[in-house]
């Protein structure tokens, strides 16, 4: 197709143009891949920015993922950062035990030979350069896998937009940030055609559409769907496991395991999945928000919690562990606090999450520590233990981000303790396809620097059907009644995100 220029704007109004000049420093870029392509005679990544202004990225994301099969949204209170991902340069997969280690090889091999052009942007957050993004399902090969997401998908965006947090007082106006196009060159691809496609892109992503902003506007203005809810298992059948897992326990099969649940909801329209991460930012801050579009699915969700987070060879994990609701009064709030933060049984298991993440560390840190007392997090319809472990890399560590999940996923929060028998119980008794409920999320960059999410208060969405999933850690003296309220609360918040009453 033949070159124009693109404008990029953000909703607010502000802009700047892909003109000839950038045109011309892209397809640079692209000619230099090709050469590199030519000469290896293997698939070569080109990697090409320039800053730009933007305004919200949950905008930018609602406006650019109708153009593609394949999106993400990430906003996140670590670092303030927000990163908006549109279509594929190249999907990294992997299966099985080894799935996150596949994945890992595969972006190690892609930048290898890197091709960079542009200009890249200054005072963003940790990350630099092309990221690999998305996930990992909760185990790999799934016993009752229907195939809705991949054990392992991270991909190359062929559009990628990161930003930084808004300056105080700046709210609403738009942000810093860059815009980096990214595409795979083979030995027989035409880099002019390649270019061309990918500033059509960004023209696409980045022009505002006000009849698609009205008709998105009248859309959530539209009388309330009906909705169909379905609990798998159900209510008494779920108990009953929760009793078969205590039997376990006190048998000495396993210390912990983690029992989830789901509710599959069936409504008389598509869900207006923009509104629902709109109103989930809303409603959970200090959560990380992120929305995951893979062809017909989207998994999406607001989650406290972190795996892993690596940035200048510090590395960051979070044991959230230990739950009680919030009281309806202060003084019913600040009951259920001292509640948790003096049973004896949230204590311990919480304590079991610590240390295995402090275990897993000091692998490949220095200087592990674990900041006590834990710290009480309060959400809108819970409260949750958690502590922080830090730790640095050991000099002679090559280990980055995806090495670090593999090392730590899942942990005794999602699945118990000791893994192997929890998991193993759990596959033979849950009859639960968790999918990405309860693995991880996120990004990493050539570097080895990421962060990934645990992926709970979360949702599967296929137009009209969602799948809201939650879980307990359940101990020797677990009550299944009490474990089961405590799920209903865990999916308060994104039963209210959808608009299921």
């Amino acid at each position: 197709m033949p070159f124009t220029s693109a404008s990029v704007m953000s909703p607010e109004g502000s802009s700047s143009s892909l003109g000839p000049a950038d045109h011309g420093s892209l397809l640079d870029t692209c000619e230099r891949a090709l050469g590199r392509a030519r000469g290896f005679q293997r698939p070569i990544l080109a990697s090409w920015s320039r800053p730009l202004d933007v305004g919200d990225p949950v905008s930018v994301w609602s406006r650019a993922r109708r153009s593609t099969q394949r999106s993400f949204l990430w906003q996140s209170p670590w670092d303030g950062g927000s990163l908006v991902a549109i279509g594929s340069a190249r999907a990294l997969r992997g299966r099985g035990e080894h799935r996150v280690r596949a994945v890992r090889d595969g972006w190690r091999t892609l930048v290898k030979d890197l091709v960079t052009g542009g200009v890249a942007a200054t005072g963003l957050p940790v990350g630099e350069g092309p990221l690999a993004i998305g996930g990992f399902s909760f185990r790999a090969e799934d016993a009752y896998e229907t195939g809705r997401l991949p054990d392992a998908l991270m991909w190359v965006p062929a559009l990628q937009i990161r930003s930084a947090v808004p300056a105080p007082g700046a709210e609403g106006r738009p942000v810093p940030a860059e815009l980096r196009l990214n595409a795979v060159l083979l030995h027989d691809s035409d880099p002019e055609q390649v270019a061309d496609s990918l500033v059509h892109l960004a023209r696409l992503c980045l022009t505002p559409d006000p009849d698609a902003d009205t008709e998105r506007r009248k859309r959530r203005d539209r009388p309330g769907r009906t909705c169909h809810s379905t609990e798998l298992p159900g209510a008494e059948a779920w108990k009953g496991l929760v009793r078969g897992a205590t039997d376990r326990i006190r048998a000495g099969e396993f210390e912990k395991v983690v029992l989830a649940r789901e509710v599959r909801v069936t409504a008389s329209a598509p869900f207006d999945l923009p509104a629902a991460v709109e109103r989930m930012r809303g409603a959970n801050p200090g959560t990380t928000v992120f929305a995951v579009d893979h062809e017909e699915y989207t998994f999406l969700g607001a989650t406290p919690e972190y795996l892993v987070q690596v940035g200048d060879r510090t590395v960051h994990a979070l044991g959230l562990a230990g739950t009680t609701p919030r009281g309806a009064t202060p003084e019913q709030d600040e009951a259920c606090e001292r509640e948790l933060v003096g049973s004896a049984k949230i204590q311990h298991e919480h304590e079991v999450v610590v240390n295995m993440l402090r275990d897993a560390l000091a692998d490949s840190c220095t200087d592990v520590t674990a900041e006590t007392p834990p710290q009480v997090v309060k959400l809108a319809n819970v409260q949750h233990l958690s502590t922080k472990v830090r730790g640095r890399l050991a000099e002679d560590s090559t280990a980055g981000v995806l090495d670090l999940v593999e090392a730590l996923h899942p942990t005794p929060a999602l699945g118990g303790h000791p893994r192997a028998q929890a998991l193993s119980w759990l596959a033979d008794n849950e009859g639960l396809d968790r999918s990405w409920y309860a693995g991880v999320v996120g990004w990493a960059d050539r570097s080895g620097q990421g962060q990934f999410a645990v992926a709970i208060r979360s949702a599967l969405l296929d137009g009209p059907t969602a799948s809201l999933y939650a879980g307990c850690g359940l101990v020797a003296d677990s009550d299944p009644e009490a474990e089961y309220a405590e799920t209903c609360a865990k999916l308060r918040p994104m039963m209210s995100a959808l608009g299921i009453e």
